[in-house]
């Protein structure tokens, strides 16, 4: 019997490490810009994706020579040698992001399909001028919380009830090096209207001191109203993000992109609340937890953030006509928003 259940299980692996060896993708793809942000988490997720890239492409020529040693594909610093390449399919852009707006109005007058890292361009007319010219809708916007599987478990959960209201807090170190609305804010603004819709603003402050900004507002989403504070006056070190949404029937609490609980609301009897009467213990019901013992791909960061649902959606939106949830009409209410705020 031992032997039986041995052989059952080395056949399971077998099986298992076959199926993560295989890919479903066959097209050829580029991708512009070797930074931080892509090296460390994009490039890792279509290595994983078995996403295959024909061009890398960037800026300084002494840099091509290690692209093509570490990834086996073309360095080049010539965009229009990858946009007049009929095999390339699909571009992904993830260069500064002063640089984003050209670069994606290029890829998406070629015809090509266009994965851009946030944020897409820097202002709203540039936005609706990318818009204008996606006649097609091949472009997808690197909006990588919409993708988060605790999103998604989140908003599903929402979608039951009638949320009352929720609180946002966001915060980071300095960031002189860029704009921290479009850059960084651009995250949980988003992430407040693909949870609770369309938003108007109550009242918004902002407080710039000492080469940070801090931005607290009150916003009404029809029946949900919402408090969100945005600031980059604290650290890198120990950033923060929560989001905690109250309900009729409990509050959902979303750390981090690594943690979502709920916690029911005591019941009431005439009124009364229970726990008054010490009928009531307060419970938690984890909805989605990264478990930082077992390292499947399931409690990855790079899966838990949404990198790699985001890049596995374009991906399958190329290949297989799979759903984009953030094409770049999505981003009107967003960039909206960001310059009601600023």
């Amino acid at each position: 019997m031992k032997n039986l259940i041995d052989s059952g299980i080395q056949r399971w692996r077998s099986l298992r490490n076959r199926k993560m060896l295989q890919s479903t993708y066959s097209a050829q793809y580029a991708f512009v810009g070797v930074g931080s942000h892509a090296l460390q988490n994009l490039y890792p997720v279509l290595q994983y994706l078995g996403i295959r890239l024909k061009y890398i492409c960037c800026k300084s020529p002494d840099k091509l020579a290690l692209i093509e040693q570490r990834f086996a594909a073309t360095g080049t610093t010539s965009l229009d040698t990858i946009l007049n390449d009929s095999e390339v399919k699909g571009v992904f852009v993830c260069t500064s992001p002063q640089s984003h707006y050209e670069i994606s109005s290029r890829v998406i007058a070629s015809g090509k399909y266009l994965f851009v890292e946030k944020p897409p361009c820097q202002t709203l007319e540039q936005l609706e001028n990318l818009i204008a010219a996606d006649k097609q809708q091949f472009a997808m916007v690197g909006m990588q919380k919409r993708y988060s599987p605790l999103t998604r478990t989140l908003r599903k959960q929402l979608a039951k009830t009638e949320p009352i209201s929720y609180i946002i807090q966001y915060y980071t170190g300095a960031y002189p090096e860029g704009n921290p609305f479009t850059d960084l804010f651009i995250h949980p603004v988003d992430l407040a209207l693909y949870l609770f819709g369309n938003a108007e603003i109550e009242g918004v402050q902002r407080i710039d001191k000492k080469g940070a900004t801090t931005v607290q507002a009150l916003l009404s989403h029809g029946n949900v109203k919402g408090i969100m504070e945005l600031s980059t006056a604290y650290s890198w070190t120990n950033p923060k993000e929560t989001l905690h949404v109250n309900t009729p029937k409990g509050e959902y609490s979303l750390e981090q992109m690594e943690r979502l609980c709920h916690y029911p609301h005591p019941t009431k009897i005439a009124g009364i609340p229970l726990e008054k009467l010490g009928l009531f213990t307060a419970t938690e019901q984890a909805l989605a937890v990264r478990n930082n013992f077992n390292p499947r791909v399931i409690n990855n960061q790079l899966y838990t953030q949404g990198f790699l649902p985001e890049i596995k959606a374009f991906a399958d939106m190329v290949e297989h006509s799979g759903e984009n949830l953030s094409p770049l009409s999505s981003m009107q209410k967003t960039y909206a928003l960001l310059a009601s705020l600023t």
